[in-house]
């Protein structure tokens, strides 16, 4: 099996709802053809929930914002307002979210369809964007974090990274869905929390997800991995420079 299987593998599982072991079978699967499949379960479980749903949202356009996240703030649901996100008229649904507890969207990011829900993140307050990043990170809910660090911008990236330490950005970007994603958060990542992340793959024996980051990174941003590697403490230096000459020689 392949970093990126297992990473697609620990993904699908999330969407299916069971434990990552049950699904070993599939361990021989290209990391695409998973990816495909999971992008298949997440749609077929949408689309069969969401006619419902869709009234609901056509209703609630006349309802303004403040009284909706009233009300979903009341009842944290959080299932249901990650189903109402999807089915939401964009500019509705990004105005209720930004009325909500910060702790409250945390509960729901992880029940959210990244693709579906991209433009919600995205238009969230930076500040916002951080403090349920660093909710994720501290629940080490790994897969959201990385779903949420691929699709908010530049700017929010650098100020997340920026508070998350190595281990929690090594895990973002061993489950980004691609190698773009992976490629972007990389370039956003200091040279110091790059340090950190290698640090982090030496300490906690997650060489197989730092392996897996420096398979998907072009020449600039390897070079600058090198460069972080050369900070790093003799004993764990000697051993980064050999998982970078392993994977991409000079």
């Amino acid at each position: 099996m392949t970093d990126a299987a297992g990473a697609q593998l620990i993904k699908l599982a999330r969407t299916l709802g069971v434990p990552v072991d049950r699904l070993d079978y599939l361990a021989d699967v290209p990391a695409t053809d998973l990816r495909e499949f999971r992008f298949q379960v997440a749609d077929l479980l949408f689309e069969s929930q969401s006619g419902g749903l869709r009234k609901v949202a056509a209703a609630a356009k006349v309802i303004p914002a403040p009284i909706i996240a009233k009300l979903v703030g009341r009842h944290r649901n959080a299932l249901l307002a990650a189903r109402m996100a999807s089915v939401l008229e964009p500019s509705h649904a990004v105005d209720v979210a930004k009325r909500l507890p910060v702790d409250f969207l945390a509960e729901v990011a992880p029940l959210l369809d990244a693709r579906r829900c991209a433009y919600l993140i995205a238009d969230l307050p930076t500040d916002t964007i951080v403090a349920v990043g660093t909710l994720l990170a501290r629940h080490q809910d790994w897969i959201t974090l990385g779903d949420l660090m691929a699709v908010i911008s530049d700017d929010a990236a650098r100020a997340a990274q920026a508070v998350l330490d190595g281990t929690a950005l090594l895990h973002a970007a061993y489950l980004a869905d691609d190698a773009e994603h992976l490629t972007r958060l990389i370039a956003l990542v200091s040279e110091v929390k790059l340090a950190e992340m290698l640090r982090a793959a030496a300490e906690h024996d997650l060489w197989d997800e730092y392996r897996s980051t420096l398979d998907g990174l072009p020449d600039p941003a390897l070079a600058t991995v090198r460069a972080a590697a050369d900070q790093l403490p003799p004993d764990l230096r000697d051993r980064a420079r050999a998982e970078i000459a392993d994977r991409r020689p000079t």
